[in-house]
């Protein structure tokens, strides 16, 4: 009886770590597919088109941010100072597209929600890169 109940406890415990490491879906695919675009035409000359870095830092990978990052830290930075030629200068669809397709490249999975300039801007969930 009591090694069942450790066995259940430990599949348990297997099961809300499995949970907690499955990145939340923050976005729609849509706007995913729209970021490209604007990601291609705004963004690509500094952070090189796969967004490995170039003259800007990489947007993608583990070194992309830091222990505390989150979700509304990045798009502020995007939505307030990008792009370095024109900061804030794209509408607030450009931008929830964009983080969208910053999401996707970094292994967050698109949902049925879209993500929201307002919700984005102050989004406390910790930012952690899935991509390898």
């Amino acid at each position: 009886m009591l090694k069942t109940a450790a066995v259940s406890f430990t599949l348990s415990l297997f099961a809300l770590a499995a949970q907690a490491a499955t990145p939340p879906a923050l976005y729609t695919s849509a706007q995913a597919s729209a970021g490209a675009a604007v990601f291609a035409q705004n963004c690509a000359v500094c952070h090189g088109a796969a967004l490995g870095g170039g003259g800007g830092p990489a947007l993608v990978g583990a070194g992309f941010t830091q222990a505390g990052t989150t979700i509304g830290s990045v798009f502020s930075v995007l939505a307030q100072q990008m792009p370095a030629t024109n900061p804030g200068g794209l509408s607030q669809s450009q931008y929830e597209d964009l983080m969208a397709y910053i999401l996707q490249k970094n292994g967050y999975p698109a949902g049925s929600t879209p993500i929201s300039y307002g919700k984005a801007m102050t989004d406390s969930t910790p930012f952690i890169s899935q991509a390898k």
